[in-house]
């Protein structure tokens, strides 16, 4: 599966990222909404972290889901953002996308408490898959055209 986007920034390597799948699982017991991605870099070189900056900490490389409005209103946001941020519980990755593999990552977002579990999958691939090197977007995927694919 191939997906064309248009890259956000001049970010000169981003049309060789490729969302090959994605779930959504709803863990009650907890009110977390986790995704499961998993990409590909189609490239013949490793996609790794070009942001440099003059403090000590490295960002690198970020995912992160960007809610709709409809989901944003059932999920926890940061408070004090500009950005629409939904309230991080939890992720996981390595970091790094070695060429021509597919890395797994995944991120988990709390649920408001009392919110009705219902129809919470189906808002969560209504949302966009965002990329970012340090705080800089790299890529942005619209999660409803990948799911369209699997």
């Amino acid at each position: 599966m191939v997906i064309s986007l248009i890259p956000l920034t001049g970010f000169h390597r981003a049309n060789q990222l490729v969302i090959t799948n994605i779930e959504t699982t709803i863990i009650k017991a907890e009110g977390i909404l986790r995704y499961d991605i998993k990409i590909k870099n189609t490239a013949a070189t490793p996609f790794k972290s070009e942001f440099d900056y003059p403090g000590q900490h490295d960002y690198g490389l970020e995912v992160v889901v960007r809610p709709n409005k409809k989901l944003a209103s059932k999920m926890m946001l940061v408070e004090g953002s500009k950005f629409i941020k939904m309230l991080q519980m939890g992720a996981g990755s390595n970091g790094i996308l070695d060429s021509g593999t597919e890395e797994s990552f995944h991120l988990e977002y709390k649920i408001k408490n009392g919110t009705d579990l219902k129809g919470i999958n189906k808002l969560a691939i209504d949302s966009t898959l965002i990329i970012l090197d340090g705080v800089n977007i790299v890529k942005e995927f619209p999660l409803e055209k990948v799911k369209d694919l699997n």
